[in-house]
Parts: structure tokens; sequence; C-alpha cells
């Protein structure tokens, strides 16, 4: 089982985030991630799932509740951005693509070869 300390030495980025801000977020995290199918890579896991969950929350936390979403497109002199709009439904894993850590999230995932994620 990963903790505030394990978590702040693999992810220093995190180091002024409060232990227990992290506690909240590793406990989300175990939630969603089963034991039995993750086996060796379940810490993994939990690290990078939590982290991305993290990322996100802080980034809601300072304000910032707009799009977490990729650049579909730009225009310049019109100054539009289009963004791709993620969800949690179906196999659209474009919600974790959102953060670097939820992009390591999806690695590890597919690298189990059978479904390791359910709602």
């Amino acid at each position: 089982m990963i903790t505030a300390a394990s978590f702040k030495i693999r992810f220093p980025e995190f180091t002024s985030v409060s232990d227990a801000r992290i506690e909240l977020f590793i406990d989300d995290s175990v939630l969603i991630l089963n034991e039995t199918n993750w086996g060796e890579k379940y810490d993994l896991g939990l690290y990078y799932l939590t982290a991305h969950y993290l990322t996100l929350g802080e980034k809601s936390s300072a304000g910032n509740s707009g799009s977490n979403s990729q650049i579909a497109s730009k225009a310049v002199d019109g100054t539009s951005v289009s963004y791709n709009n993620p969800t949690l439904t179906g196999s659209d894993d474009s919600y974790f693509s959102s953060t670097s850590y939820g992009q390591r999230y999806l690695e590890l995932r597919k690298s189990l070869g059978a479904p390791a994620y359910v709602i």
C-alpha cells in the first residue's frame, strides 16, 4: 500500500501538498483499482492514478475548473481554441490522457493484458 510519504518520494513535485490531501486521493484510487487484477503492478497503478486525480484536483482548487482536455484545434486571427472533451464512459480514455500521470496509468493498465479497470 502506498502512503503520502512514499508518494512524495516518487513525485517530489507534490511536496507542498498536505499528506491529508494526498491520502484522500490515494483512498479514491484504492476504490477504483482491483488489486487482484493489477497484481505486482498494483502499487504503481495507484501512484499514477493518484497523481492524475491529484493534478486535476489541484487545478480545480486553484480556481482552474476549466477544460483539462487536450487542445484539438487553434485559430490565430479569430482567437478560437477547441478542446477534446474527456469522458468516463465506454472505452474512451481521453479523461486519463489529460495529464502525463493519466497517460502513464493508461500504459500500465494496457500492459496488464486483461480488463483491469471497472467502475
